[in-house]
């Protein structure tokens, strides 16, 4: 059983890595279906579980998601109590990291900040170097979380730690590095710094471009953050280039009704209507919205960003009183959820009043 099971396992993670998830996802689904009902086959449930709920995570399905991490969970509180104290914690961190990537997503920035935290402590009290990597991994984590929460300083230094950390064990030519410049680029570019942004970005698409070509997602990726920052530098033709391809790209491989066809469409808007082009925008606003609707529910951040957009466009056709609604919208949501003193919220109050 543990033979053919690993074999299961490196074939799961050979078509996630490929982006084949429906593929993969059956296969999970069927292996699950599979085990037996011994402390062995539930351990290894926990584990399929948290996989399969990154698994959906990747195709925006994300309650089903909520509900294989939520199942991974109640079986961890069952027999927990049996296991060797490495088991446990090995299934503890990872479950509690798969429940920190889907706060971040919903928004819930202090329960995820709270659930990383909790997850390096376990680390740094009950683990041994074989955790290392993982607490890394989580230290990123928290800091994508500090970015989106608005804190940006506590972002900027939980990245250098991390690529320091990375550079000293890989140098400069590893994936996990190209990621961290990637986030360490969004985190510039959310600041306003887009000099500094663009400068971390192109060294992520180059290093993406050498380890996996142009057609990989992560290469597609960091091009359409690419193009986010050259859209604040007013290069607005060179962006547009980069969030057509990676629209067309994310549609070809999951479908019209995904998160990163609604980032691009809702990105792509705004180099339309930075060059005047006020219908295209509307258009790919309302297209973003749509979808975020479908996918992340009607109070999330990620929602008020594209409301506020399409408001900002509509007042610009002098579409005032629809304008103004959406404002509002977008204003009670960042309210709700970073607080009345944030930028965003500011921001949203100001365009009402104009």
């Amino acid at each position: 059983m543990i033979d053919k099971l690993k074999q299961t396992i490196q074939h799961m993670d050979r078509l996630q890595a490929e982006q084949r998830y429906s593929e993969a996802e059956a296969l999970c689904d069927q292996t699950i279906k599979d085990l037996p009902s011994s402390e062995q086959g539930y351990i290894v449930q926990v584990s399929l579980q948290n996989r399969l709920a990154l698994i959906l995570e990747a195709q925006s399905r994300y309650q089903e998601a909520l509900t294989a991490v939520d199942s991974a969970q109640k079986i961890l509180e069952t027999i927990k109590a049996s296991l060797s104290p490495a088991i446990a914690l090995s299934l503890e961190i990872t479950t509690i990291t798969t429940q920190g990537t889907f706060q971040r997503i919903q928004g819930n920035y202090a329960e995820a900040e709270q659930t990383y935290q909790r997850a390096i402590e376990l680390i740094e009290t009950q683990g041994t170097e074989q955790y290392q990597s993982k607490k890394i991994q989580l230290a990123n984590n928290l800091a994508i979380v500090y970015k989106y929460w608005g804190k940006f300083d506590a972002a900027e230094r939980l990245y250098q730690q991390t690529l320091a950390t990375l550079e000293s064990q890989y140098g400069n030519h590893h994936a996990d590095i190209a990621t961290v410049y990637h986030n360490l680029a969004g985190l510039h570019h959310a600041r306003g710094d887009y000099q500094t942004a663009e400068n971390w970005a192109r060294q992520s698409y180059q290093l993406h471009l050498e380890l996996f070509g142009s057609h990989h997602p992560k290469t597609i990726a960091d091009g359409a953050a690419l193009g986010s920052i050259l859209h604040g530098l007013q290069q607005w033709d060179e962006a547009i280039t980069y969030f057509k391809k990676a629209i067309t790209f994310f549609e070809q491989q999951f479908g019209s009704v995904h998160y990163d066809v609604a980032l691009n469409l809702n990105n792509l808007a705004a180099s339309e209507q930075a060059k005047g082009n006020l219908s295209q925008a509307e258009q790919a606003y309302r297209r973003a919205l749509e979808i975020k609707t479908q996918l992340l529910g009607e109070s999330h951040p990620e929602l008020a960003i594209t409301l506020n957009n399409l408001a900002s466009v509509l007042k610009q056709k002098g579409k005032t009183e629809e304008a103004k609604e959406f404002f509002e919208q977008a204003r009670a949501i960042f309210a709700a959820t970073l607080g009345e003193d944030h930028p965003n919220t500011q921001i949203c109050k100001d365009n009402i009043n104009l």
